[in-house]
């Protein structure tokens, strides 16, 4: 019984070979005799010729396979390598774009409505009737003639949308109206050639005395008739917070580390009057800064321990307007500068397309007097810092150089992109930057080195 099933199975084997191998597809019978207890049968294997052709398209198909597959393993081997640098760099990217989305979400990007232009026009209206105007200069009388309310008037009438262009006009007349009535004619100060020219290499360079603390702010007062006291203004928390003023009665305490005060401006980071950012400035004997989690400025006075608080309109905190440039840094939203006509605070607004704002503000009432637009858009820059009613703002070149390249001067209104005045640093971000008028520095705090440098006219 075994021995059939055997040979039952060879002959299964056999007819599936035939049937296999027969290229036309058809079946042969084949007549066969019992030997010995053995099926025996005699084929013609002719019938069952090679297919040879098929047999060299199978092997050049399975040479080209061959190929491509090795062509695939040796794109898989760079795609490993370049792959993680293409995430990285399109990661740094949308980072970077992402703070800009708010430009598109938010339609800032859109015409401005003719509503909103009146808005501005009769705004600007009343202010060129405000009785502070110098109403017998040459500007105030070229201003008063100028009739942009009929312009408006005609683009409801005419159907006409040239929204942006009338927008910039009124960008231009509302910074001629806030000159006209802050900068005298026969104004003088301390830089009359008014234009910064070259800027000396660091003539201080130090590590902070906390070290471990990469943002912060220094300098000395910038209010004082001698160059005392400096101070120091870390942000210990996240780098971004801070509640203390370190401050040096001495420049060889200063230079030495030693016999310094620290002064506690509030009992928390998180506390309202807490310090937000690192655009913080010391303005005669009064600690400047951006109050927490608010776009206002606080006041500290350092001898009566008293705060005082100013709102600033529309301008963007919590990291909606940082400064941007190559790399973002976080909290630099506002930030203040002094110079010889007072106290000024730079920051960007929602209406101005996120574009830079200068303010400038009456220290003895704590109000904003004046207010100029620029075309700038402040994500674009490394920092800002104003010399004689100048706005200078400067870019990243490397790790160990910066460059002044644009400047509006609120005097004049004018403005100008094509400086190139470098500035040497030791690190690659630049956590604050102010001129002192008092010895003509500039003071940076730069990756947690604090350095000055002697600014020429």
């Amino acid at each position: 019984m075994e021995k059939l099933r055997h040979t039952q199975s060879l002959i299964m084997i056999l007819l599936v070979l035939l049937l296999v191998a027969a290229e036309s597809g058809h079946a042969h019978s084949i007549q066969g005799q019992e030997k010995n207890g053995a099926c025996v049968c005699e084929a013609n294997s002719i019938v069952w010729t090679f297919p040879a052709p098929k047999y060299d398209a199978v092997a050049e198909l399975l040479g080209s396979c061959q190929d491509s597959l090795k062509n695939l393993q040796d794109q898989t081997v760079v795609s490993e390598k370049t792959v993680p640098k293409m995430e990285a760099t399109l990661k740094n990217v949308t980072q970077r774009v992402g703070r800009f989305q708010y430009l598109n979400t938010r339609g800032l990007y859109n015409a401005l409505h003719l509503k909103e232009l009146s808005q501005e026009i009769q705004h600007l209206q009343d202010t060129m009737d405000d009785e502070a105007l110098d109403k017998d200069g040459e500007e105030a009388q070229k201003i008063h003639t100028e009739k942009f309310q009929e312009d408006v008037d005609n683009m409801y009438n005419k159907n006409i949308f040239n929204l942006e262009t009338m927008r910039e006009k009124l960008r231009s007349l509302n910074n001629r109206v806030q000159t006209c009535r802050t900068i005298p004619p026969d104004f003088k100060s301390s830089c009359s050639h008014r234009m910064m020219t070259n800027i000396s290499a660091p003539v201080v360079t130090k590590l902070n005395p906390f070290s471990t603390y990469t943002t912060g702010a220094w300098g000395h007062d910038t209010g004082a008739a001698v160059a005392e006291p400096y101070w120091i203004q870390p942000l210990a928390k996240d780098n971004g917070l801070g509640i203390t003023v370190r401050f040096y009665k001495t420049i060889e305490d200063f230079m030495a580390a030693r016999n310094h005060g620290d002064e506690s401006l509030t009992v928390s980071y998180t506390h309202a009057n807490a310090i937000q950012g690192p655009g913080t400035i010391f303005h005669k004997g009064v600690v400047y800064y951006q109050c927490y989690n608010v776009p206002e400025l606080c006041a500290y006075d350092v001898k009566t321990k008293k705060v005082q608080r100013l709102k600033l309109p529309g301008a963007g905190f919590n990291n909606k307007f940082p400064y941007c440039y190559y790399s973002c840094l976080d909290w630099t939203d506002i930030n203040l500068s002094v110079d010889d006509k007072g106290l000024w605070v730079m920051y960007a607004t929602e209406a101005n397309h996120g574009n830079m704002v200068v303010s400038l503000v009456d220290t003895q009432n704590f109000n904003v007097t004046h207010t100029w637009k620029t075309r700038l858009f402040k994500c674009s820059v490394t920092n800002t810092f104003m010399v004689c009613g100048v706005l200078y703002a400067t870019r990243f070149i490397n790790t160990y150089k910066e460059e002044v390249f644009y400047a509006f001067d609120t005097t004049t209104g004018m403005e100008d992109n094509m400086l190139s005045i470098p500035m040497e640093k030791v690190a690659a971000s630049v956590a604050n930057l102010h001129y002192n008028p008092t010895d003509m520095r500039l003071y940076m705090y730069n990756g947690g080195y604090m350095l000055a440098y002697q600014v020429y006219f």
